[in-house]
């Protein structure tokens, strides 16, 4: 762990459902100030979707890959109980679905976009926090998914998979050597994002319907090192690293509901030796309904040295009182220097109910800071 995460007692794990980039750090800076980790541009607009947008913006227009399923036009986008973009599916029947060529062996996706965006966003943040309305030493996080949170959902074979994922694999060094050269190290947080990789882990990578109805191909554990070890050695010391270990929030239920955090240790173990660089944090997370000992027992066998763990354990719907009572157990099993957070981002929440939640945040870290 750096010095910077020593203090920081809540991290802001991506999303707000904010218009711009700008209203997001208005939104939270004033409220949580230093105790942040790092301060994200919120995914404004159709980026709060994750990572779905990337179908339309960047698979379709690929020569080298064939569009066999995606949203009708017409349809009831009434599911979500407000309006979605045409290209955003609302079922699993409604996915988007690639195959890559017959002919082709290998792609290129010359960019996804990230980089670009984060360092438009950059230029707001620095100047606001010019400004004194961001905190001086605060970092600006800027978040990436893993590799197959880009592809396992949208893919219907081993082929197609690996071909697809090499590329993502191949364009996200690019993205992060882009971002490293627009903005200074000691200024920057990078966070994987990690979700699908996290249901392959917890399954078995495969479940015999959606959202894993065919196996790939290799151990999934092994998959995930490999892709720490390609991704993370690059980034320089200077810039602080952490992960997001994620199990879905689709309208705010889990794709696969946890056993316990068994899964999240290996994989935080997994993240500290194969990152090829000192990690400074990892994000695990808790359910609602999860206050009991037996969820946070796998913690006994977390070892990753100084690594910062920050536990979700923040829910909105029984606020301080019912967070206070999974960080009670929490404690039980956890001596080290940890901070708090939400599950999963909060992209898809009411804007008018992030002010409690950042309460919430507060009022909890300032019983243990």
């Amino acid at each position: 762990m750096n010095d910077y995460m020593r203090d920081r007692s809540v991290l802001m794990v991506g999303s707000v459902p904010c218009a711009t980039a700008e209203d997001t750090f208005r939104l939270l800076a004033p409220a949580l100030g230093d105790r942040l980790a790092g301060l994200s541009h919120g995914e404004p607009g159709y980026r709060n979707m994750w990572v779905v947008f990337n179908a339309p913006h960047v698979y379709e227009p690929n020569p080298g890959i064939i569009i066999t399923n995606k949203p009708k036009p017409n349809r009831d986008k009434t599911v979500f109980k407000k309006d979605i973009p045409d290209w955003l599916p609302t079922s699993w029947e409604e996915m988007w679905r690639c195959k890559v060529k017959d002919s082709v062996d290998k792609i290129q996706f010359d960019t996804i976009h990230y980089a670009d965006f984060a360092i438009e966003c950059y230029a707001t943040f620095r100047n606001l926090r010019d400004a004194g309305i961001i905190p001086r030493h605060t970092r600006y996080q800027v978040n990436f998914p893993f590799p197959e949170d880009f592809t396992r959902w949208c893919t219907g074979d081993k082929r197609d998979f690996r071909i697809m994922t090499q590329a993502i694999v191949d364009v996200l060094k690019r993205e992060v050597a882009i971002l490293l050269r627009a903005i200074p190290a000691t200024d920057l947080s990078i966070q994987w994002d990690v979700c699908w990789e996290v249901f392959a882990c917890d399954t078995g990578d495969y479940l015999g319907r959606e959202p894993l109805a065919w196996k790939a191909e290799g151990d999934p554990y092994e998959r995930y090192a490999a892709y720490l070890a390609e991704l993370s050695p690059g980034i320089p010391s200077e810039v602080t690293l952490g992960m997001h270990l994620c199990y879905g929030d689709l309208e705010h239920s889990h794709l696969i509901e946890p056993k316990d955090l068994g899964v999240a240790v290996r994989m935080a173990n997994l993240a500290v030796k194969h990152a090829g660089r000192r990690f400074d944090y990892v994000h695990m997370p808790v359910p609602r309904n999860r206050s009991d000992d037996a969820y946070f027992e796998p913690l006994r066998d977390l070892a990753v040295g100084s690594t910062k763990l920050y536990i979700g354990l923040v829910h909105l719907t029984d606020g301080v009182p019912g967070t206070l009572k999974r960080l009670e157990s929490f404690r039980r099993h956890y001596q080290g220097g940890f901070g708090i957070a939400t599950e999963c981002g909060w992209g898809r929440r009411q804007v008018d109910t992030i002010p409690k939640l950042m309460e919430v945040h507060k009022q909890v870290a300032d019983s243990f800071r």
